[in-house]
């Protein structure tokens, strides 16, 4: 096996590194559009009757749903993703995530049908939680499984580029809106262009994701351990250490990423009283800084190993809650970007290196499952949860003192769980593949 690996050509592992990240840029796309909407425009759409804070904790709460649906798309997908293959997985849920995101382009609002929109708008983002949810492991795992041994965090990283690459694309189309389109149009059209733009993206996305192939070593492990029927159960039973701590190292990542992102928008424009002309650039920097600091973090690991890289990162996100927020409330647009700069660095660092490290935690049969569930599960909770948490505080107490306090906690958990990751590995495929193959 290790002779399959050592003899994939360049030009064939940089056509899936790209692979990955042009996918996974598409798949990301289409949730943050909506994350995007939900933040802008989906309180006066679809909430219209409600006041205007609380509007946008209604709006964030069908933003919540997509979040807590994507661990159960990574429990269903990942199952076929670990039996059948990473490929057919990828495939189907593109596809899914295209037409569900294209609908909601086409959605009617609650002036139109009443009840019924925000009723459909939450079944299509449940559509799209369950797609990303059935994503994310594939497109890291095709990267990573084809990568030779010692380059598997570099190639893992590839999926994690199309993270900030999908926030960049969104936001640069909504900002472009914003000063194109009249506040009046843009609630009447506007806002659908971003979602109906994502349709005419599937067919790209196809050609792109039907090149590549399932990686010798998946398709060795899974003739070996033909007893395996139910991953997920085998997974709950072997795995569940490694559940618990991929979770929690993700944990932080994604309620510092969300707060200072999707919450920010709301916080600045409802309660500060910034314009979205001047709010928005802030999820771009977001973006930009968080791609710097996977690079850097990448880089980082080649030197101190990336369980370290993803270690300080944590320390870092929990240190720099407190002055971000601070910096936030003096209303001042530099001041926000810098907040919102710096802590996506230290989001960069963590998330460029953990996917890498996380897979380590499960053998290859289980990986599929395993790490989409980590991946989803810290999503749904430091994701889903943390925006509609955070709005909910700020209504209640009119400060962020509370935000912070949340920052800080999941920070200090994934701290002990990065703690806790293996020790960087090189060339640790082989044995794992083995026991698996002894196993079944």
């Amino acid at each position: 096996m290790t002779s399959s690996t050592s003899t994939k050509k360049p030009v064939s592992l940089n056509r899936i590194g790209m692979s990955s990240f042009i996918g996974t840029t598409m798949e990301w796309y289409d949730f943050f559009i909506y994350s995007t909407a939900a933040a802008l425009v989906f309180d006066q759409l679809f909430f219209p009757s409600f006041e205007p804070l609380i509007g946008s904790i209604l709006a964030f709460s069908t933003l919540a749903g997509g979040y807590l649906s994507r661990p159960i798309g990574a429990i269903l997908l990942g199952h076929f993703g670990d039996k059948i293959g990473r490929k057919a997985v990828l495939v189907l849920t593109l596809v899914a995530m295209g037409a569900s995101t294209f609908l909601i382009g086409l959605l009617p609002t609650f002036d139109t049908i009443g009840i019924a929109a925000p009723i459909i708008l939450v079944v299509l983002r449940l559509i799209q939680g369950l797609a990303v949810g059935g994503e994310w492991g594939g497109a890291v795992l095709i990267a990573s499984e084809n990568a030779p041994e010692g380059k598997k965090t570099f190639y893992a990283a590839f999926a994690q580029m199309g993270s900030p690459a999908g926030l960049l694309v969104a936001t640069f189309i909504f900002t472009l809106l914003q000063d194109i389109v009249p506040s009046e149009p843009m609630l009447s059209w506007g806002w659908r262009i971003p979602f109906l733009i994502a349709g005419l993206l599937v067919p790209i996305g196809l050609i792109i994701r039907l090149s590549v192939d399932d990686a010798p070593e998946f398709k060795e492990a899974s003739r070996r351990a033909e007893s395996s029927k139910m991953p997920l159960l085998k997974l709950l039973r072997e795995g569940w250490r490694g559940l618990i701590i991929g979770t929690g190292a993700f944990l932080g990542v994604f309620a510092t990423y969300y707060l200072l992102t999707t919450f920010v928008i709301t916080y600045a424009t409802k309660t500060l009283g910034m314009s979205a002309a001047v709010v928005l650039p802030a999820n771009i920097i977001s973006a930009v800084f968080e791609a710097g600091g996977i690079v850097l973090g990448v880089w980082l690991a080649k030197k101190i190993t990336a369980k370290h890289v993803a270690l300080y990162s944590a320390i870092a996100l929990g240190l720099w809650s407190w002055p971000a927020f601070a910096l936030m409330k003096t209303a001042v647009p530099m001041n926000l970007y810098i907040a919102v700069a710096i802590a996506m660095i230290f989001v960069g660092t963590s998330y460029g290196v953990l996917a890498g490290e996380v897979a380590e935690l499960f053998t290859p049969t289980q990986r599929y499952t395993g790490i989409g569930l980590n991946y989803h599960l810290s999503g749904a909770l430091g994701g889903g949860l943390a925006p509609v948490a955070a709005t909910s505080m700020l209504a209640a107490t009119g400060s962020t003192n509370g935000v912070v306090i949340v920052c800080v906690v999941v920070a200090v958990i994934m701290t002990v769980c990065c703690a806790l990751l293996p020790q960087s590995k090189t060339a640790k495929v082989d044995p794992v593949a083995e026991s698996e193959g002894a196993k079944a």
